[in-house]
């Protein structure tokens, strides 16, 4: 890496943070202040939902409205921070990072728009039940969380920097007439995305059981997000990589999902370092905002295929220069015996 890619991370990451967890820590402290001073003013229960029609249905007490921002506000801002530390650690950066900044202080902002707002409509009832809609407020907390979000994306530099390694032509493997090529690998997720995952996959059902003892309304929300997360485990974790007359095939180790590309829609091939926070914000199967698409299960060596039909399919795998040679081979001699 250059001293000039070295320089332009740090400063975009500089940007980041101060938009993506700065701010927000700044805005979500003038909140829970401006609550912690109202609480004199409002009912001892103050309306946290309403119905459709604009009208209070559900109920909580007051300290509820500073404590929950303080949760959201400060748990997002680190939740960002901590994305963006991870993401750069390798030296990398990319568009997807911005948009993670933008996003979180757009997001924090509307919510602590939106909760202050719900609060403060309450000062000076004797009943929370006489609340005003939230509607009004909820148009005015999204229209500031959007405009905000767009101001922080353009406050941050637009850097793109991969490590030094750019994409590298595949070299074709030289192939007889009629000789016959396949290459296989499987690809595993790296170990801490794993661990994340079972480890949310586990808290959500925790949550489902508790919430369900206790009679709560949630536990079907949790029992659901704790089946997607097993599902998600199941399928995306381990991808068997083909190469051969067929093109590539990139398959679940569960036998779904499954992605290809034909050789009649290969279109070139080369061999990428890619870092799955900084090109793609994350692992799986994932779409960067550079309009590539694919299967990021680790940092590192990845094949890269230009499509014809589309834009660039990426799967990590090991020996991917390999990989890469023989199906440009393939696509190759495809072409040529195409009249």
């Amino acid at each position: 890496m250059t001293t000039t890619s070295t320089a332009d991370v740090r400063r975009a990451r500089r940007a980041y943070l101060a938009v993506a967890t700065w701010i927000p820590i700044a805005g979500t402290s003038v909140a829970v202040a401006l609550m912690i001073m109202w609480l004199g003013d409002v009912p001892a229960d103050i309306a946290v939902h309403w119905s459709p029609d604009g009208a209070p249905d559900r109920f909580g007490p007051a300290w509820s409205s500073p404590l929950l921002a303080a949760i959201l506000g400060y748990g997002l801002a680190g939740l960002f921070a901590g994305i963006g530390i991870a993401g750069s650690r390798s030296g990398e950066w990319g568009p997807v990072l911005r948009f993670l900044g933008a996003l979180s202080c757009g997001l924090s902002l509307f919510l602590m728009t939106l909760i202050t707002a719900a609060l403060a409509a309450q000062r000076g009832l004797d009943d929370a039940a006489d609340a005003p809609s939230i509607l009004i407020p909820l148009a005015i907390a999204a229209g500031a969380g959007i405009i905000t979000g767009i101001v922080a994306w353009f406050l941050q530099p637009a850097v793109a920097v991969s490590g030094g390694t750019a994409a590298i032509p595949a070299s074709a493997l030289d192939l007889e007439p009629g000789e016959r090529a396949v290459w296989l690998r499987t690809t595993t997720m790296a170990r801490p995305a794993i661990v994340a995952i079972i480890g949310v996959t586990t808290l959500m059902a925790g949550l489902a059981i508790v919430t369900g003892l206790t009679g709560g309304e949630l536990w079907w929300l949790f029992t659901a997000l704790a089946v997607l997360f097993a599902i998600l485990s199941a399928t995306t974790c381990v991808f068997r990589v083909r190469v051969s007359e067929a093109g590539l095939r990139v398959t679940s180790i569960a036998g779904f999902p499954r992605f290809g590309v034909a050789l009649a829609d290969v279109a070139g091939v080369s061999v990428v370092s890619v870092a799955p926070m900084a090109d793609f914000g994350g692992w799986g199967i994932r779409s960067g905002l550079d309009g590539r698409f694919g299967i990021v299960l680790r940092g590192g060596e990845a094949i890269q295929v230009a499509r014809r039909s589309g834009g660039p399919f990426v799967v990590t795998v090991d020996d991917a220069a390999t990989g890469a040679a023989v199906l440009s081979a393939l696509a190759v001699r495809d072409t040529a015996a195409r009249p």
